[in-house]
């Protein structure tokens, strides 16, 4: 076999491909998995509080919510996470690269819910706001504490958003 009908073999086979397009599997979110998220009821008064908006916000959504809301749920389940390495894994330390993390989250997995979910991005700033506050500044053991109950609470709101 000459390197001519090689060539023209392996470019049948890519139009055969691209005509009959497989399912093949993508780095996209469109088959995102949405399992079991387990998420907890703030103890925090002023967190549940703010809890509330966040879960009307997504109640008032499109019917997708049920997997927005799982999917939200199981992000700041991650973010959490993300907030309480501290130590030798510490990558967040202060409150300004919270929120920036919080912003690029969403992007980064391409959850495309800009504007879907009426007041659902200021409920959870608020939210986020309720448990850090709003100055920049460098996270200790007790702040740090809080964003992650804080991010804990908003994926608890998301869950309870999607049911």
């Amino acid at each position: 076999m000459n390197s001519k009908t090689l060539l023209l073999l392996i470019a049948a086979c890519l139009i055969a491909v691209g005509l009959f397009k497989p399912s093949l599997p993508t780095l996209d979110n469109t088959d995102y998995a949405v399992g079991s998220v387990n998420v907890v009821k703030p103890s925090n008064k002023e967190l549940l509080d703010e809890c509330e908006s966040v879960t009307k916000a997504l109640k008032s959504g499109p019917s997708s919510r049920k997997v927005d809301g799982k999917r939200l749920a199981s992000l700041y389940l991650d973010l959490a996470t993300l907030v309480s390495l501290d130590g030798e894994d510490c990558i967040i330390k202060n409150t300004e690269e919270i929120r920036q993390a919080n912003r690029l989250a969403g992007i980064m997995l391409k959850l495309d819910m800009k504007g879907k979910y009426e007041n659902l991005a200021e409920a959870g700033t608020n939210l986020i706001k309720a448990a850090i506050g709003d100055d920049s500044v460098l996270l200790d053991d007790s702040l740090r504490e809080k964003a992650v109950e804080g991010f804990n609470a908003l994926a608890w709101a998301c869950y309870m958003g999607s049911q």
